[in-house]
């Protein structure tokens, strides 16, 4: 969570642990100068709507001598001119003070939806900015448990599998868990690829910030294929690769689920069969179901 404005910290009524309803205010900043500002911004509305009043009762009386034919059209013209322009001046106003309202509103960090305080990022006396974290909450709905994956069991593991989810705190209870994501790409640090498990029978026990460990049945591994990234190509914004049909020599388009990286190369996880025969140079020049030569041919 962050302010929509910056400035200086004066209040904080939220608590790590905290749940919070949508409406309560978790931080205040000092609203001082904001507040000069939307009480310069009133008093020029109030000295444009003074014009514009006086401009009004100018336009009245001349609509009414204008009946009478006593001020020239020209002279009626100008002084209704000068009215709609003093209009005009008092909508600016009325909007540039509702601008200055709402700076002045910001100053209040409040929850637009409930749930639970998970760390303090700012405290009192603190100058912030606008958009620096200052509070992380956590929404209710489904827990989930990020792990991280090495490269050798990234294989075993897809998008969808049942796994085990196990507490630390709870070593004899264990919980069903689905894996809900599959990072594409390692971390360049650790090496490992990050994925989210939710938990699908999650009770009171789960709490957040808990350690868990999670089991997964092992996949029997098939023989990785590895493909030169020449050979991607990208369809309806997915990865994708052309297949050579060995009946006719015609190329067709397959949509493909990629594993883990390495260097030059791409592993394919899903959508291709060992054996098959893939375009891997001048990718982007072919159309489906187009005649090419094999090269050993």
């Amino acid at each position: 969570l962050a302010f929509r404005v910056g400035g200086k910290i004066i209040e904080r009524s939220a608590e790590i642990g905290q749940p919070v309803e949508p409406g309560d205010v978790l931080m205040q900043l000092d609203a001082g100068d904001l507040a000069l500002n939307e009480e310069a911004l009133r008093a020029q509305l109030a000295a444009a709507q003074a014009d514009r009043n006086q401009a009004r009762a100018k336009y009245d009386r001349a609509k009414a001598l204008l009946g009478r034919n006593l001020i020239s059209r020209n002279d009626f013209d100008t002084l209704k001119g000068a009215y709609e322009t003093a209009q005009a001046r008092v909508q600016q106003a009325e909007s540039q003070l509702s601008g200055g309202a709402r700076q002045t509103g910001y100053t209040q960090l409040q929850s637009d939806q409930a749930g639970v305080i998970t760390a303090v990022q700012a405290e009192v006396g603190q100058v912030v900015t606008a958009g620096q974290p200052v509070l992380s909450m956590a929404l209710p709905g489904e827990k989930e448990v990020e792990i991280s994956v090495p490269e050798n069991r990234y294989d075993e593991l897809r998008v969808g599998d049942e796994v085990q989810i196990s507490l630390w705190s709870a070593p004899g209870q264990t919980y069903q868990g689905r894996v809900r994501e599959i990072a594409p790409l390692a971390d360049p640090l650790t090496r490992t690829y990050a994925a989210k498990v939710t938990f699908v029978d999650a009770d009171p026990a789960v709490r957040l910030g808990m350690t868990a460990s999670v089991r997964a049945s092992r996949r029997l591994a098939l023989p990785a294929i590895h493909l030169p990234l020449t050979a991607l190509i990208e369809q309806d914004g997915q990865p994708a690769v052309w297949v050579v049909d060995p009946k006719n020599l015609k190329v067709l388009r397959r949509r493909v689920e990629l594993g883990p990286f390495h260097e030059d190369q791409a592993t394919i996880a899903r959508g291709l069969a060992p054996g098959e025969r893939v375009v891997t140079a001048g990718v982007h020049k072919l159309y489906p179901e187009q005649s090419v030569r094999l090269l050993d041919d």
